[in-house]
């Protein structure tokens, strides 16, 4: 009795000990510190419903933030989307020779390079659901100059009084006074301003001003984890701690004591008769009825970042097949954020030259393209799926096949079906040709043949 109840006392004093001797909990050892709590906020940051008031979105983004420094899945989930967003290499271009030549200044400026901005723009949007890009313009030259605020510092939104879509201006809090007013580009005094604000978002629900972090869903299921996960290791520490009984006989009972009063060393050697049994007491875990409540909560955390198991090192049974079917509705979510991060970085550049040319610094651009980023931007930007580019390869082999065949059973050259079957080729190998470039080819290519013939 008093045997157990000495190791039960030394594994209570070993796991809650020093948390105690410093007034903290066990669970304050976790990983993520964020607290579970499914009550949300009453009141509205921005005055629309489904938005957070302004404390509960500091406590998001501090939750979120932290979660990122401290948890391995939670940075990894964000360093994810970063690296297949910007891949090896995403940069834009422009075909208009004003509007590229201040691309490629405001893009190299000492003041901005942006090359190295990327990956804090990516990851900042991943993981506070918010962008908010400040544009300081140089009085000299009206070239910009980039800077951010985080979300957690936005106090308040304003808006059109006749569209809440439209943002007029945001107020970002300070440590003493009143907080710094910066306007939109749809504020009345934004011309004159020497700065403007961008408010880019993710996750946004329908009706409400600010995102979502892609942790929002997960950072509950993060903390029961890493309780859990801290648990195991501690408890697995504890396997370790053995307590030795030894049986003797009554009369020697305060002999052996005297005796055993300290430890034998590891690797010594007793000489013992047959009065006297040792046995080794350690607690019994029962760890393999933990691991299924850790992989149903790994479940729930890969089911809200959207990332199949093996993308975090965690292969399971899966095989080539089941793994590239999961992988497909991911790739489809990451190729959309890169459609809009790309949109990001266009409406940064434009509002940027916009800016100049209301400093009366350059030439505006061509009526309407302000409304026609298409026309504006050519962008380089990596393959979200590199598995498509092997099967638009195949599909194209295959359709210039048919070609071959196709034009062999006419007796002789039709420009009709070398243009329906050129814009398919084209279309299957991710190329589509306008038609001004698919009749040039015909007209070239099936001039000589008829000449020849």
């Amino acid at each position: 009795m008093s045997a157990f109840s000495g190791l039960k006392s030394y594994l209570l004093n070993w796991l809650l000990g020093p948390d105690l001797n410093k007034g903290l909990k066990p669970l304050d050892l976790a990983s993520v510190t964020a607290v579970v709590d499914d009550q949300g906020p009453w009141a509205s940051m921005s005055g629309r419903p489904h938005d957070y008031d302004a404390a509960y979105v500091q406590e998001q983004y501090a939750d979120a933030i932290s979660a990122w420094r401290k948890n391995p899945i939670a940075w990894r989930i964000v360093s994810i989307t970063t690296d297949y967003i910007l891949g090896d290499k995403l940069h834009l271009t422009s075909p208009n020779r004003r509007l590229q030549r201040f691309i490629s200044a405001f893009w190299n400026h000492p003041k901005n390079r942006m090359d190295n901005r990327l990956e804090s723009m990516s990851d900042e949007l991943s993981r506070a659901g918010d962008l908010f890009v400040l544009l300081f313009r140089n009085p000299q030259d009206g070239m910009s100059y980039i800077r951010f605020v985080t979300k957690d510092a936005i106090q308040r939104i304003e808006t059109s009084p006749t569209d809440w879509e439209i943002e007029i201006a945001y107020y970002e809090k300070q440590v003493i006074g009143d907080p710094v007013r910066w306007p939109s580009p749809h504020a009345d005094d934004a011309d004159s301003a020497p700065a403007i604000m961008l408010h880019y978002s993710v996750n946004r629900p329908l009706g409400a001003l600010l995102g979502e972090s892609d942790l929002t869903t997960v950072l509950p299921w993060l903390l029961r984890y890493s309780r859990m996960l801290e648990d195991r290791v501690r408890l697995h520490w504890a396997v370790r701690a053995f307590m030795w009984i030894v049986t003797v006989p009554t009369n020697r009972i305060k002999e052996k004591m005297a005796q055993y009063r300290n430890p034998p060393e590891a690797g010594s050697i007793i000489v013992k008769d047959d009065s006297e049994t040792w046995a080794a007491v350690t607690p019994n875990l029962q760890s393999s009825d933990a691991q299924h409540d850790m992989k149903a909560v790994r479940g729930m955390i890969d089911a809200g970042s959207g990332f199949p198991p093996h993308w975090r090192g965690e292969p399971q049974d899966a095989n080539l097949a089941t793994a590239t079917a999961m992988q497909a509705p991911t790739e489809r979510h990451l190729a959309r954020r890169q459609n809009y991060f790309i949109f990001i970085l266009q409406d940064i550049i434009f509002n940027a030259y916009t800016r100049q040319v209301q400093a009366g610094l350059a030439a505006p651009l061509p009526q309407g393209a302000s409304s026609d980023y298409a026309s504006l931007f050519t962008v380089q930007s990596p393959e979200i799926s590199r598995s498509d580019n092997e099967s638009l390869s195949r599909s194209a082999a295959n359709m210039a096949d048919v070609y071959q065949i196709l034009i062999k059973q006419l007796p002789s050259a039709s420009p009709s079906l070398h243009r329906l079957l050129l814009k398919l080729v084209f279309k299957f190998s991710g190329e589509p040709q306008d038609d001004e470039v698919i009749d040039e080819l015909i007209s070239s290519s099936l001039g000589v043949g008829l000449n020849e013939q």
